[in-house]
């Protein structure tokens, strides 16, 4: 048994990933930020942590006691900022285990795929150059490397979905209001993967963190989606009968959708042993919109 802090815990990743190592029979414990998460999180057999993960002294007790930090928020407010605290604490409280002979805490961070850039049909790895031309991500590339230089382990993940949906709920959102468009255009390649084999993977990573320290990993599913095929396929399963529609990018964020990635998971294959088991995007779509209905 393994015990686990899951900073940002109640999120679309985070809880899935709270979830799947409770479910391994580690001992984990899950930062939030709403009290009315808290039953939420208990309920899962996950220890509720009330704080934020930008105030270390909501948590700082409880990971001096872990043997895992993970980051699962989407930080993108002052984002170096808020990993060097991570960063510093874990510092403090390994300098303490270290004069009295305890193992070092290990830090887990989740990254992005838009750290490599866009628009290129080449299949990318973990040894890709980085490209980084996407705005959105330019500050991620030296976060990375002093995660590295730390021995944390890096998750690199597709776009991820199931549940309520993250990034594809806007799909389903805007075939029910009667005007389905995607960004960019219909030829637009995702690697996407389903948010429960994502958390496979980071129950994977805990589990051969000793071995697998200052790696990083990309986890996706084995084949890319256009934009067109999956649109065609929410279109067809919420019975939308109006022209699918594609806008031109205005925001970074906007932008860095409108790109494609190709990516390989064939390190996280070899080295975790980790596996897609769920469906794509495409092939599963009804079972992805059975259940974001009951969401809404």
């Amino acid at each position: 048994m393994v015990k686990v802090l899951v900073l940002g815990a109640t999120g679309f990743i985070g809880f899935a990933v709270a979830q799947a190592l409770a479910r391994s029979g580690h001992e984990t414990y899950g930062l939030y930020r709403k009290r009315e998460k808290e039953k939420e999180l208990a309920k899962n057999e996950i220890f509720p942590i009330l704080g934020d993960t930008n105030d270390v002294s909501t948590w700082n007790v409880v990971a001096e006691q872990v043997d895992i930090i993970i980051d699962a928020t989407s930080e993108y407010n002052d984002p170096t900022k808020h990993v060097t605290n991570i960063l510093d604490t874990l510092e403090e409280i390994n300098m303490k285990r270290i004069k009295s002979f305890e193992p070092k805490l290990t830090f887990i961070y989740t990254s992005g795929l838009w750290i490599y850039g866009g628009d290129s049909y080449n299949v990318n790895c973990e040894s890709t150059p980085l490209k980084t031309n996407l705005k959105l991500d330019q500050w991620r590339p030296a976060i990375e490397q002093m995660i590295i230089k730390s021995q944390g382990i890096i998750i690199r993940p597709g776009a991820a979905y199931g549940k309520n949906g993250s990034l594809t709920a806007q799909w389903f959102e805007s075939a029910i209001k009667g005007e389905l468009y995607g960004i960019g255009s219909k030829d637009v390649r995702w690697n996407l993967v389903h948010v429960d084999d994502l958390a496979d993977a980071y129950v994977r990573s805990v589990e051969r963190s000793e071995l697998v320290k200052g790696q990083i990993f990309i986890i996706t599913n084995n084949q890319s989606e256009s934009m067109g095929d999956m649109l065609d396929a929410v279109a067809r399963i919420t019975e939308y009968k109006g022209l699918v529609k594609y806008k031109v990018p205005t925001t970074e964020f906007e932008i860095a959708m409108a790109h494609t990635g190709i990516f390989s998971n064939k390190k996280a294959q070899t080295i975790l042993d980790w596996k897609q088991r769920q469906l794509s995007f495409v092939d599963g779509i009804y079972t992805w919109w059975n259940s974001y209905k009951a969401y809404i």
